[in-house]
């Protein structure tokens, strides 16, 4: 990766791509790949759809929503809810509607223990974060989103940082850019094939900025994404490889636009994400 000249002007806010989150693999989608396969076990595909279906909304929900939610037959999943509560994993209020049970989170926490280049990161993200009295994330690809599994702030930051496992857009992301410059070329046409579905409209605009965002991340290393994911929110990313799980996954830094701005994050903090990045065995793709 090498270093081009660092842009010094600040560009006029872009149009605001949707705020959706989208789903992991829909059961029908499941049912078109699997469906022949004889070793897929599909009572253990169900319970992850009523598991991930609690994700995409607020609150508690009953077994007709879940139905409804998941394309899963009500029977079905009156049958999955009550083994996923005997098992822990759900709990039912008052108004006989089920919740996820803090149990979940010891699947969740021996993934990221398991997550070594999570706690390589840590010290260099919290040196960024406090120096750019903003907040710093290592995220994982899952789909159209980029999941944090680390995240640091500075004390006193605005209140931006997400927790981990939260999740922000792929395509409008400084994140999700960042590790969309480390596809292939057909990986890459994969997603912008489905995209151009989803954002209709929006898209050859959208389109547009995702590829100068990746001119950016193979030529500087890093990519600045301003007030597009939220509208007064900066950041920069970079690619991050994960040595372990032969995997790309990309760190950035964020924060609101006043105490961010766009010569600080080319000049400063895209480099010292780089430089992290290369501490923790980068691995070029191109």
């Amino acid at each position: 990766m090498t270093k081009t000249t660092a842009q010094t002007t600040q560009a006029d806010p872009h149009p605001k791509t949707p705020a959706r989150v989208f789903a992991s693999r829909s059961l029908a989608s499941l049912e078109e790949e699997y469906g022949e396969d004889r070793k897929f076990i599909w009572s253990v595909a169900r319970a992850m759809q009523i598991l991930q279906a609690f994700r995409l909304r607020d609150g508690a929900m009953g077994n007709n929503e879940l139905s409804e939610s998941t394309g899963i037959a009500k029977a079905t999943v009156t049958r999955l809810t009550h083994t996923l509560t005997e098992l822990g994993y759900l709990k039912r209020n008052s108004s006989r509607k089920y919740y996820p049970c803090p149990s979940l989170l010891t699947l969740g926490y021996t993934v990221l223990g398991k997550l070594r280049v999570r706690q390589l990161a840590q010290a260099g993200m919290q040196e960024i974060a406090t120096a750019s009295n903003a907040s710093v994330a290592l995220a994982w690809p899952e789909e159209d989103t980029m999941v944090y599994v680390a995240a640091s702030s500075a004390p006193g930051a605005d209140g931006l940082l997400l927790d981990v496992g939260s999740r922000v857009s792929m395509a409008s992301s400084a994140v999700g850019r960042a590790y969309l410059a480390c596809l292939t070329e057909a990986e890459l046409q994969e997603k912008f094939d489905r995209w151009e579905i989803i954002y209709a409209a929006e898209w050859p605009a959208l389109r547009a900025r995702i590829e100068a965002s990746i001119k950016d991340v193979r030529t500087k290393g890093f990519c600045v994404v301003d007030r597009e994911w939220r509208a007064n929110v900066r950041a920069v990313a970079t690619p991050i490889y994960d040595a372990d799980h032969q995997t790309y996954m990309s760190m950035n830094c964020g924060g609101p636009s006043f105490v961010l701005d766009i010569p600080r994050l080319e000049e400063e903090f895209g480099p010292r994400l780089l430089h992290l990045a290369a501490k923790l065995g980068w691995r070029s793709p191109w």
